[in-house]
């Protein structure tokens, strides 16, 4: 191999580009080197302004120590830190910045103002610069700590530019990166402002409150306290049963309050759960770990997102431990409360009680009324069930003898008509989870969980087409209070929730109101229902492309019927003779298998008949 040319040293501006490569991949990397500047200056107070999900603007304020006119120029070249001047101090940090890369990497695909006064002065000093290219030093007011502002993010290397996402995931991904720092430091304030809008506003508070003003007041309610002395220090909080996510977005992890991930450590919160963790669910957890800088390595990353211990096995043991005390006190078994608090109980007439059941009930053979007008149609109970009633509370006839008849469509999707016809005579339900019936040539086993899941699904791409459904009116709207990320994806989703009869509306500060849930749909607890339809739906962005797709699937998954609820026989009987008039009753939304038909012949060979 050959090489043209002769070595020679790259000119620092292109250095700089390359290492904003590394260090500056995004907005929300800015947003994260500025914010450590911050706290790394001791500052109480942080307020960051966003425009463009970052890439117009990213400005962050601060009234920590401040820089001199040497200081601020000196910032900006590569490699100049206030961090570590020793190898010793390299092995001891404590501080978020140390490589002294990430302002001259910032500044070379950026135009910078930069503003800074020190402690108890009353003015201080400006720099501005373009392209790595610093335009000068003035003095400047203001009060004492530092504002940064980055301009036009990558407005000189187009190719990177390119590659970033919309503003609203750009944006997104800076809350993600926020949120992290808010956890981390609950003594300090944050004010977060995009587009002139407040987004939020934290004033210093116990960590607790802070976990519940970030993460949602249901988190809030649902922690566990977790603790550790010796010389693995472990605090902090995870969630109950209650409290549990089908998604891993609310899991934060520190040491030394840097944030971090680590595969081994997220085992050993599993592993303290145990069995307590259903399958599919993920542990909401806010975890510090505290311990001489000494035993870990923080450098070893590029990101600085991993860490590398000394003694690993005392880390995880000592985690897995101290989470498996705390969830084996009284403190994690949750209590059975219908109603948030007792006003809201005594809200209820024995009227609203009635009819409250009534749309509780799971129907599968028609669309429900609403509460009203079942009521004022005085709407007679259903064969075999008493008023106010769920079918399923009746016992199952059984008697097999109905004769009802269902087509079981040929696998091929393309075929126009069906291939056979089977006649029903006998439907029973195995552990509350599978549908077995009869057929002439064997039987077939229904998955009843995905067996809905299919039918929503399909009603739910159905209403896309058309007029809106009318929704299930709640008798008291229901207030969520949503972390910022769950939020903003939220408000991407409502308007394709209404066309499946969700009733949602913005309220401002990461709050929703739910006031209407589709016809026919448990509403036990809704909220839980949102936020599972969210976290499938998280899951879902990176599979479907299709933003309707996305929803209904979401929306099916957790508004099916599940493994565990019992049927009646006419529930049973309905839900398979909707499951065959979809246009795909051979798989779920997700790829699972709806349907098994083992054969008469089959049976025969394992009874060795055959």
């Amino acid at each position: 191999m050959s090489i043209s040319g002769t070595i020679k040293i790259l000119p620092e501006n292109l250095t700089n580009k390359i290492a904003a490569g590394e260090v500056v991949d995004r907005p929300a990397a800015v947003a994260k080197e500025l914010v450590e500047n911050s706290l790394d200056s001791g500052a109480t107070e942080v307020t960051i302004i966003l425009r463009d999900g970052g890439r117009g603007l990213i400005q962050v304020v601060d009234n920590g120590s401040g820089m001199s006119q040497a200081d601020l120029l000196l910032a900006f070249q590569r490699h100049a830190t206030s961090k570590i001047h020793t190898y010793e101090d390299l092995q001891n940090i404590l501080s978020f910045g140390f490589r002294g890369e990430a302002l001259a990497s910032i500044a070379s695909v950026s135009q910078v103002d930069a503003r800074s006064v020190l402690a108890g002065e009353a003015s201080g000093y400006r720099l501005r610069a373009e392209g790595g290219v610093t335009q000068g030093v003035e003095v400047a007011g203001g009060t004492p700590g530092t504002t940064i502002a980055v301009k036009n993010l990558f407005y000189n290397t187009p190719a990177r530019r390119k590659f970033l996402k919309t503003e609203r995931t750009e944006y997104r991904q800076i809350l993600s990166v926020l949120t992290r720092f808010y956890l981390a430091y609950p003594e300090v304030s944050f004010t977060l402002v995009h587009e002139d809008e407040v987004i939020t506003e934290l004033s210093p508070e116990p960590l607790d409150q802070r976990v519940g003003k970030v993460l949602g007041r249901r988190v809030e309610q649902n922690l566990v306290r977790i603790e550790n002395d010796g010389p693995v220090r472990i605090e902090g909080f995870v969630g109950n049963q209650d409290a549990m996510r089908r998604s891993r977005g609310d899991q934060y992890l520190y040491f030394n309050r840097r944030f971090f991930t680590s595969k081994s450590l997220n085992y050993a919160v599993v592993a303290a759960y145990g069995e307590i963790l259903p399958r599919g669910s993920y542990p909401i957890y806010v975890i510090f770990v505290t311990m001489d800088p000494e035993h870990a390595d923080v450098n070893v990353h590029p990101t600085k997102m991993e860490i590398k211990f000394a003694n690993d096995a005392l880390i995880f043991s000592s985690l897995r431990g101290a989470i498996k005390r705390a969830l084996s006190s009284k403190v994690v078994v949750p209590e059975i409360t219908p109603w948030q608090n007792f006003d809201d109980f005594r809200r209820y007439s024995d009227n609203d009680m009635q009819r409250l059941r009534q749309t509780e009930a799971l129907d599968f053979g028609r669309t429900p009324a609403t509460p009203a007008t079942a009521a004022d149609n005085g709407d007679a109970p259903a064969s075999g069930t008493e008023a106010g009633s769920s079918p399923r509370d009746s016992t199952h006839s059984g008697d097999g003898d109905d004769s009802l008849r269902i087509l079981l469509l040929a696998p091929n999707k393309h075929a126009e008509t069906p291939r056979a016809s089977y006649e029903r005579t006998n439907v029973w339900q195995v552990h509350n989870k599978y549908i077995i019936s009869q057929i002439k040539n064997g039987l077939i086993v229904i998955d009843q969980h995905v067996a809905h899941e299919r039918i929503l699904y399909e009603k739910a791409l159905d209403s896309f087409e058309k007029r809106k459904p009318s929704p299930q009116q709640l008798l008291f709207p229901h207030v969520i209070e949503l972390s910022q990320n769950d939020y903003s994806l939220l408000l991407e989703m409502i308007p394709f929730l209404e066309h499946i009869g969700f009733v949602v509306k913005a309220f401002g500060k990461n709050t929703v109101v739910v006031e209407g849930v589709p016809s026919g749909m448990k509403i036990s607890d809704d909220e839980k229902v949102l936020l599972d339809i969210l976290d499938e739906y998280r899951r879902g962005k990176k599979e479907r492309t299709e933003i309707r797709e996305n929803v209904a699937a979401s929306f099916a998954c957790h508004s099916a019927i599940r493994a565990g609820d019992p049927l009646a026989l006419e529930e049973m009987n309905a839900l398979i003779d909707q499951l065959f008039s979809t246009k795909e009753p051979y798989f779920c939304p997700h790829g699972r298998p709806v349907i098994v038909h083992i054969s008469l012949d089959e049976l025969d060979k394992r009874f060795k008949r055959a």
